[in-house]
């Protein structure tokens, strides 16, 4: 049975029974995404993880009821060129937490948030709202999608693609698929699939770009990172984080002043992308996401369990700035008192 939440009733929603209720809520805002695709690409995309995993748990499941509630248009990191719709983390993260509590008070015992935008404190923000929601409520809350997709961009998936194409993949299409992330390969080959009419025509046309990295913070923070001697595994995994974050710094730069040149508006390469490789994406992204909510469900996996790249650096928690300007203040007082 799948349900969305803004057409039941009061009545209904007390006769349903929690303990074999799950809820959708995606959670991505409008952004810029390149010259060829629409603002909404994360909000369709974090609305298809969630319907589409959702039908696939229920037709798996039919004891179980599916709700789906409206996707929230919030997102945090956020291109900032004329059309895209940034929040300042803090709101997402409370926005998130106020309606996992909502429904966690409801008696609603399981709750997945579904994103389609890789900024790295949105994710962040939703997860740790989604790991706030868990600790502090009966709920089972948490958010599949970065863990989903970061694996299936940095290549980990390419064999099941392959095998819907029914072909191999180009070394063109394997560059393309690599070179990064944000209205690249992917998406467009998504938005293709999913609604080819909302893809401007000269797409591919489009060579390879990206944002210029902020190279200050990415060295320093590089040396930082191997002086600590951490297992290789960390180290890759931080200087992941920070190479993330010194991009979207440049990125910034970019966008305000010009820095490494005009205005740039995507990262990867679009000309590479088809509705084939979109149709596999699609599909891959909903299994992907059905297999976690199936492991929670189960209790293979604690909600607490399912995180992703963006789960635990600091510096991209929720709080993390804040806390670091009162402390650099106080610290900055007791100099001065001392002096």
């Amino acid at each position: 049975m799948i349900l969305r939440a803004e057409e039941i009733s009061y009545n209904r929603v007390r006769e349903l029974d929690k303990r074999t209720t799950i809820c959708f809520l995606p959670v991505s805002a409008l952004e810029v995404h390149g010259p060829h695709l629409p603002l909404g690409m994360d909000y369709y995309m974090a609305r298809w993880m969630a319907e589409e995993s959702g039908r696939l748990f229920a037709e798996k499941h039919p004891e179980w009821t599916v709700i789906q509630y409206p996707p929230l248009p919030l997102g945090t990191d956020e291109l900032p060129l004329a059309g895209s719709m940034d929040t300042n983390q803090k709101t997402v993260y409370t926005a998130v937490v106020n309606h996992g509590q909502s429904l966690a008070s409801a008696g609603f015992e399981y709750i997945v948030v579904t994103n389609g935008h890789g900024g790295p404190r949105h994710a962040a923000g939703l997860e740790a709202a989604c790991r706030e929601v868990s600790r502090t409520t009966r709920a089972k809350m948490f958010s599949p999608s970065i863990a989903v997709m970061h694996a299936t961009i940095t290549g980990a998936h390419f064999d099941f693609v392959e095998d819907r194409l029914g072909r191999s993949l180009s070394e063109e299409e394997k560059d393309g698929l690599l070179s990064g992330e944000h209205a690249g390969a992917w998406e467009t080959s998504f938005m293709l699939a999913h609604n080819p009419d909302l893809v401007e025509p000269g797409y591919e046309d489009l060579e390879k770009s990206g944002p210029p990295s902020f190279t200050p913070l990415q060295s320093v923070a590089h040396k930082v990172i191997d002086w600590q001697n951490r297992s290789s595994e960390q180290t890759t995994h931080l200087k992941e984080v920070v190479d993330q974050l010194a991009g979207g710094i440049g990125w910034l730069m970019n966008s305000h002043y010009g820095y490494g040149g005009p205005a740039i508006s995507y990262k990867g390469v679009p000309a590479v992308a088809s509705a084939e490789i979109g149709a596999a994406f699609k599909e891959l992204l909903a299994l992907e996401c059905l297999k976690l909510v199936e492991d929670v469900t189960s209790g293979r996996k604690s909600a607490l369990e399912v995180r992703s790249i963006a789960s635990d650096p600091r510096i991209l928690q929720p709080g993390f700035w804040p806390a670091l300007g009162v402390a650099t203040a106080a610290a900055a007082g007791l100099l001065i008192v001392l002096l």
